[in-house]
């Protein structure tokens, strides 16, 4: 049996002190007081599995966060959750000394979860809040720009990506000279569809793709028809200028019908026979299945689903954004591909903050934009951490590590001039630790180009290995930093022993030991019954001759599913009876829970049957056979495993509680 066993902290009684010390004796009283008193002011003690405490603080985090407004500290409430926390503990303790913490594979998934977690503190969450309003409030707009592009290749050198910038602001110079743009675009622009829009891109919104973040920004706050600055992005250097805003449009839900363009077929009189029919009240999905000629809409009865702007034909856009309400059918239009006529099914405008900045903040965090957060976080870790950059020599470092730095043959130099790079909390960060970097970060060196001149490439190593270091400096204190960081790898930690321990001494006993499961099952068998059930027989009748329909439905409460089909299926398939058993919460409302039972006949949207429901039969409570009730008896015989592991752990470890710590937390 295990012991509770009740501590009580010891008091300092004050009032057996005398005061006829000398100086000496007075002094080291105090320093013995002092010791005594941090010590008693340290985290106290809720309770120890076999020596180990656990901190009441661990207890009141974990308690509040599972309890959440539950929380209320009644004694029936916080001895509940001890005891379930105790044998969380046990089994803890139980997985350490079973060395499981030491398995590799589990070593590295705790690491894995540490960086991720990591990752969520080492940004600047103001700045990533900033940058959330901000892409919101964007996309409340939809903005009209034109521009002009000079590429840069990918991989371009410096000399390329001047020569691309320097013709950008030629450009830019005659634009701001009177040019008309339109004129420049088509002369200078590298864009392929200048030669048919001029340069105009019309209406788009934020957020635009990774990369275009200052272009982005360029066209939401230029003023009215002034020109950019040469801007730069993945496709090359841009100038633009802002043509004009309107509220969002957000996203439309439309069904189409489509006549494509045909020399063998006059499509526009075909489309407006069509849109004749519907304006004398056919069903616009009935249409579209029969006539529509879009093979991947037709079908689903013309539905194209939601779109937002610059996905479709632009005319095609406007037609569907401009239908006011739902259900309203647009004129036939005719785009490149053919004629449509568009039936608005409803509008989605862009969503409140609330619903979009937990969506939004993903988003940009996977955003280059991203890194003005990144900047900003490594700006206050060197803040707080004194980061002061040494004036290190970097011609004599590019002598030591040889003239293929950038290869895959590189390898670190044995003898060097350790000199100090850069020092933080005053610990000097030198040359030895940079090469270390740089050998354990090949792939960093190779992405470079091979063009990139040595002492380019140098300071671009240099800014990542200081990154780096800031970052792996800060995530070392995070523990210290920040108690509820500690509070959650310590839930990851003991999760992931927890699990590997429960899995080997219940979930893999229980599906492994079959002699067992078949034992637990026989001793509880009359656990696992099948309720009260029913025979629901579906009778499809496809010839709809009313004579048929009518004499299947006088027999129906006469004869069964398979009498039925004898019946009536001599010459051709008249019925069809598929049959299935279910509870009472299954029943259809029109049945009633008794033999014989037959709902109204009805029709389904689209088909040219008759369907009636029928209770065939109420079948009686029965025992369930192992296989059908494996998965229930699995999972009791789990919960019969778990119990009698606890049991065994209690009997292994020692339970100590304080009560008096326990005591203070209840509330009456």
């Amino acid at each position: 049996m295990s012991k509770i066993v009740f501590l009580r902290p010891e008091r300092v009684n004050f009032r057996i002190i005398k005061f006829d010390m000398t100086l000496n004796q007075l002094l080291s009283f105090l320093f013995l007081l002092l010791s005594s008193m941090s010590l008693f002011s340290q985290e106290k003690v809720l309770f120890e599995v076999e020596g180990e405490p656990v901190y009441l603080d661990e207890f009141l985090y974990i308690y509040e966060k599972t309890n959440r407004d539950d929380a209320n500290y009644s004694e029936a409430s916080v001895k509940e959750y001890l005891d379930l926390y105790q044998k969380f503990k046990l089994k803890v303790k139980r997985a350490r000394d079973m060395k499981l913490d030491t398995i590799e594979a589990l070593q590295t998934e705790l690491a894995g979860y540490r960086k991720q977690l990591a990752n969520s503190y080492l940004s600047d969450d103001e700045v990533l809040k900033s940058l959330t309003r901000e892409a919101y409030e964007r996309m409340q707009t939809d903005v009209s720009f034109s521009h002009i592009l000079i590429r840069v290749p990918t991989g371009a050198n410096a000399a390329l990506d001047d020569d691309a910038y320097r013709r950008a602001l030629d450009a830019l110079e005659r634009l701001r000279a009177g040019e008309d743009f339109e004129t420049v675009a088509k002369e200078v622009s590298e864009d392929p569809t200048v030669r048919t829009n001029n340069g105009r891109i019309g209406y788009v919104t934020a957020m635009l793709p990774d990369g275009f973040y200052e272009l982005e920004t360029a066209i939401y706050t230029l003023p009215s028809r002034t020109y950019s600055r040469p801007i730069k992005t993945p496709l090359g250097y841009h100038v633009v200028i802002q043509n004009g805003k309107r509220p969002a449009r957000g996203e439309v839900e439309v069904a189409q019908i489509l006549i494509r363009n045909g020399s063998n077929k006059n499509a526009r009189s075909i489309i407006y026979d069509i849109y004749d029919e519907l304006r004398n009240g056919a069903d616009f999905a009935q249409v579209a299945r029969n006539r529509s000629e879009d093979k991947a809409t037709a079908p689903r009865g013309g539905y194209l689903g939601f779109f937002g702007i610059n996905k479709y034909d632009a005319l095609f856009e406007n037609t569907a954004f401009r239908l006011k309400e739902d259900g309203d059918i647009s004129e036939p239009i005719q785009t490149k591909i053919g004629w449509h006529i568009i039936k608005r099914l409803s509008h989605k405008p862009v969503g409140s903050f609330d619903e979009m900045e937990r969506s939004l903040e993903a988003k940009i965090k996977s955003d280059s934009r991203f890194e003005i957060a990144e900047e900003a976080m490594l700006d206050k870790i060197k803040d707080e951490n004194d980061f002061e950059e040494m004036d290190w020599n970097r011609d004599r470092f590019l002598a030591e590590v040889g003239a293929d730095f950038l290869t895959y043959r590189w390898k670190a130099p044995q003898s060097f001039d350790n000199q100090t790079l850069f020092t933080l909390k005053n610990e000097p960060v030198k040359v030895s630790e940079f090469l270390q970097y740089l050998s354990k970060n090949a792939a960093l060196r190779l992405r470079l180009n091979q063009n990139t001149p040595v002492p380019e490439a140098l300071e671009q190593l240099y800014g990542s290995f200081i990154e780096a270091s800031l970052k792996e400096h800060e995530e070392s204190q995070l523990e210290e930093k920040y108690p509820e960081f500690k509070a959650l790898m310590r839930e990851y930690s003991e999760g992931i022993l927890l699990f590997e321990a429960t899995k080997m001494s219940v979930w893999d006993r229980a599906s492994n030991d079959t002699a067992g499961l078949r034992e637990y099952f026989k001793e509880h068998r009359d656990d696992y019954m099948w309720p009260e059930r029913a025979l629901l027989e579906t009778i499809t009748i496809t010839d709809q001759d009313p004579g048929v329909v009518q004499k299947v439905m006088n027999q129906i409460d006469k004869k069964s599913g398979q009498q039925l089909i004898k019946k009536f299926n001599k010459k051709s398939e008249s019925v069809r009876v598929q049959s299935e058993i279910i509870d009472r919460e299954e029943l259809d409302p029109d049945l009633e829970w008794m033999k014989n039972s037959v709902a109204q006949p009805f029709k389904p949207e689209g088909r040219d049957v008759t369907m009636i429901k029928k209770v065939s039969e109420i079948i009686a409570p029965k025992r369930k056979t192992l296989d059908e009730a494996r998965g229930y008896v699995i999972a009791d015989y789990q919960d019969f495993l778990e119990k009698e592991w606890v049991a065994s752990l209690k009997d292994m470890y020692e339970v100590k509680v304080n009560e008096e710590v326990l005591s203070s937390i209840i509330k009456s």
